[in-house]
């Protein structure tokens, strides 16, 4: 089970976003960068809920900033034209929705970004380059985000009104992750290079976790099914061990993983132990632990 579920997760994402995206070395990103330090929030949903079609039309765009109506270029300086494919410069975590329900896009964000960062996003590519705030990856159906910094509370939590989490995708996290994170989880893979905080991955329904540094209080409270791979034997405790496993399988995972996160995140040739069901529940979950 636990090779055919990951190996099935982690294809769909290795495949699913290069193909997307079609090099044309005649366009160049759609590059923007805001001209000087804003004192409100702005809501960045724009970028990807209007399907833009060309750099024009993107110019064209008038938001809302404070209590007036603003044109794009306005608040930003604007440069290239590849409408798919966007740059944003200077970012400050006063900017929220970046990426909202993208599809079939690539954004690369350089500096920090507010909160919602990726909210029920559909497809494509979202990196960071900086720190993002709460709700991070919200609701994200497909694609992948990729944060090199910390996010703040309810990563891939669930969206207000909605029921769920994550219900697809992939999220890799360079840094560390706050509390009340990853909150009933349907699909998908996650990454924590970091630290995770308390009341995360709770009601978990499925999907993958991989963190490498320290858990919180109450993790994985009232979760039903998924796998967890963590370093921290804490997390064991109320599981049945079952065996020690050096699945050839995992390492080809993980290569395979690191292939699109950009980064090893463990040495080669780990050895792993299996721990399975809670005895506590009637939870259907697995945990490898990796044994240093």
């Amino acid at each position: 089970r636990y090779c055919g579920y990951l190996c099935r997760e982690l294809w769909r994402q290795a495949w699913a976003t290069p193909f997307l995206f079609k090099k044309n070395n005649k366009m160049k990103p759609l590059t923007i960068k805001l001209k000087s330090q804003i004192q409100f929030r702005l809501d960045a949903s724009f970028i990807t809920t209007n399907n833009i079609k060309t750099s024009s039309q993107f110019k064209n765009l008038k938001i809302i900033y404070g209590n007036k109506l603003h044109k794009i270029t306005n608040l930003f300086k604007v440069s290239g034209d590849d409408v798919k494919n966007i740059v944003i410069k200077s970012s400050t975590n006063k900017i929220d929705n970046i990426g909202y329900k993208m599809k079939n896009m690539k954004i690369t964000v350089f500096g920090h970004a507010g909160n919602s960062f990726g909210k029920e996003m559909l497809s494509g590519s979202l990196k960071i380059y900086g720190n993002t705030l709460d709700y991070t990856g919200a609701g994200i159906r497909g694609g992948n985000i990729l944060v090199h910094g910390s996010t703040g509370k309810f990563l891939a939590g669930k969206p207000i009104g909605k029921n769920e989490g994550m219900l697809d995708g992939l999220i890799y996290i360079h840094g560390n992750v706050g509390d009340y994170s990853i909150e009933r989880m349907r699909r998908g893979i996650i990454v924590i290079n970091g630290d995770i905080g308390s009341y995360c991955c709770s009601n978990m329904i499925s999907g993958s976790i991989l963190i490498k540094g320290k858990i919180g209080n109450h993790f994985c409270d009232g979760i039903k099914r998924g796998t967890v791979i963590t370093t921290q034997k804490k997390t064991t405790l109320n599981y049945i061990p079952t065996n020690n496993s050096n699945l050839s399988f995992f390492n080809f995972y993980m290569k395979k993983l690191y292939g699109i996160i950009g980064k090893k995140i463990f040495p080669d040739r780990i050895k792993l132990q299996r721990f399975y069901g809670r005895q506590d529940s009637e939870s259907l979950s697995e945990i490898f632990l990796i044994n240093k």
